[in-house]
């Protein structure tokens, strides 16, 4: 079993690396959704298993960045349709990647489905509510937190006040509403 893990520790490490290696913002950005995760899944109660696992999706929910090119991934300023197209597909590429591990075969729902939307307006597939996972629901929240408050190729960073407003008009259609009211209570500044 200790083996198994250290296998597994050492797949995820490689695995962050060739993402630092590709895009150190998209390293920085899945080391941090993982930090607001877990943040998010002991508010929750959830067992110290559970929060493992949420941990390494949410370190490994971007792995798919490494099939897209530099062109789109890098770009400076609002992609294209065209690109918006491939950049859409890196939760299946990441999916992809993780299910050729072994390993860590039960990742790939959480990379497969954080781009997934609670009114079923997300993708790749559009599910809705339950269908989702909820470790994927949590990191739909982290991930779409981090992307308004840091600085993005393609945008400044939100003020907090703005991002936390985002979040909260995305309860019950982009986010799990139930699981919006834990994000925002944990980040609310008052």
């Amino acid at each position: 079993m200790k083996n198994d893990l250290s296998q597994r520790e050492a797949v995820i490490t490689a695995y962050l690396s060739a993402l630092r290696a590709r895009d150190k913002e998209t390293s920085s950005h899945s080391l941090r959704v993982s930090r607001l995760a877990c943040e998010m899944a002991a508010e929750l109660a959830w067992s110290e298993a559970r929060c493992q696992k949420l941990k390494e999706g949410a370190l490994m929910h971007d792995l798919g960045k490494l099939a897209i090119s530099d062109a789109v991934l890098l770009k400076p300023g609002r992609l294209n349709d065209w690109q918006w197209q491939q950049m859409r597909k890196h939760p299946a590429e990441g999916a992809r990647l993780i299910r050729q591990t072994p390993i860590l075969n039960d990742l790939a729902p959480m990379v497969l489905q954080h781009h997934e939307r609670w009114d079923g307006k997300g993708y790749p597939y559009g599910l809705k509510a339950a269908e989702i996972c909820e470790e994927a629901r949590v990191l739909a929240l982290a991930d779409a937190y981090d992307a308004m408050i840091c600085r993005r190729p393609y945008h400044a960073p939100m003020p907090l006040p703005e991002v936390l407003s985002q979040i909260e008009q995305g309860r019950g259609n982009q986010f799990d509403p139930e699981l919006t009211d834990c994000f925002l209570r944990l980040h609310h500044p008052f």
